[in-house]
């Protein structure tokens, strides 16, 4: 009878542990050892429970578990990173700005490939932050970690179909930041993390077709069970819009990103940006499968996006797009 009852225990262990090794991730690893032995301590006898694990958490390093040194190598997943195949209602064949004028550009079909690749490594550790004191001076009001990360996202549409025009990129954005990440040590629902970021984006193009701004920013992330929240209000830094000087009508100030993940790991996120003084913004909804063997790890993904800047070229410019590919990394 004894051993009857240790059998259904034995096996969800044994079931636990062979999920934690096939985890990748040395972080993530570690700390789903480290729940395993927990849970397992906790109730000896029965099955091993599989609690949901915090997305912020986890994509952040606010853990206990995190504490450790990370490489400048060690790369983590910013934002989604996928290749889909983009189709628009609306092409925009003269970008045009009051600072740069008209850019006519060749032929622009309505359908092109879309890039984006995310990513963001750590600059100075929670160990350094720690050492220097600044951890322990802003726990009064509240912070329990603090990082400095590098975050890097590059956007790239591709005119893979029209030969017309030698199959040109139509825009390419790069937006390098530096983020300060402030955890609150929260193991619940709400306030998980403050960001203070120093964001540049633009296309590098020229003349005409030319667009950049630069930021500060405050962001804070929320969290409800699978339910987790990113708001963020910036302020565009003097004279660095000066290729596109009334993006803000278009943009807003801020953003907002929410992302719900099931139990059977599909994701679906949303950014929204809207200026209430203009009523123009910007939706963006993103699907993906959890991870498919059969594709090499990689995931199903959809896009559907609605309103202005699309991209920065389209800042000015309303389009709905429908986009269909493949997307890894987690985000």
């Amino acid at each position: 009878m004894l051993g009857a009852a240790l059998l259904p225990a034995t096996s969800s262990a044994d079931e636990g542990l062979a999920r934690c090794a096939r985890l990748e991730n040395i972080d993530e690893r570690l700390a789903c050892y480290d729940e395993l032995a927990r849970t397992t301590q906790s109730t000896p006898v029965g099955p091993v429970a599989s609690p949901t694990a915090s997305y912020l958490t986890k994509a952040w390093k606010l853990g206990p578990n995190d504490g450790g040194v990370r490489h400048l190598a060690d790369f983590l997943a910013y934002r989604p990173n996928y290749i889909d195949l983009h189709w628009t209602n609306r092409p925009n064949q003269q970008p045009r700005s009051p600072a740069t004028g008209r850019a006519p550009l060749e032929d622009v079909d309505k359908a092109e490939f879309k890039f984006q690749a995310s990513f963001k490594t750590e600059l100075i550790s929670r160990q350094g932050f720690e050492r220097a004191g600044v951890t322990r001076a802003l726990g009064h009001v509240g912070i329990d970690s603090v990082r400095l990360w590098f975050g890097h996202t590059q956007k790239m549409d591709w005119q893979a179909f029209n030969h017309g025009s030698s199959r040109p990129i139509r825009d390419a954005n790069y937006e390098p930041e530096a983020i300060l990440t402030l955890g609150t040590g929260n193991p619940g629902n709400g306030l998980k993390l403050i960001n203070l970021g120093l964001v540049h984006e633009s296309n590098g193009l020229e003349q005409f077709e030319h667009r950049g701004w630069s930021r500060v920013y405050a962001q804070g992330g929320w969290e409800w069970d699978r339910v987790s929240v990113l708001a963020r209000a910036w302020h565009v830094i003097h004279e660095s819009d000066d290729d596109n000087p009334n993006i803000r009508r278009f943009t807003g100030s801020g953003d907002l990103v929410t992302r719900y993940q099931s139990a059977g790991g599909y994701v679906i996120s949303a950014l929204m940006r809207r200026n209430v003084h203009t009523a123009r913004g910007f939706v963006q909804l993103d699907w993906a499968t959890p991870r498919l063997n059969l594709f090499g790890e990689l995931k199903l993904h959809a896009q559907l996006s609605s309103g202005y800047g699309e991209t920065l070229i389209d800042y000015n410019h309303r389009q709905t797009t429908i986009g269909v590919g493949v997307s890894f990394g987690d985000w």
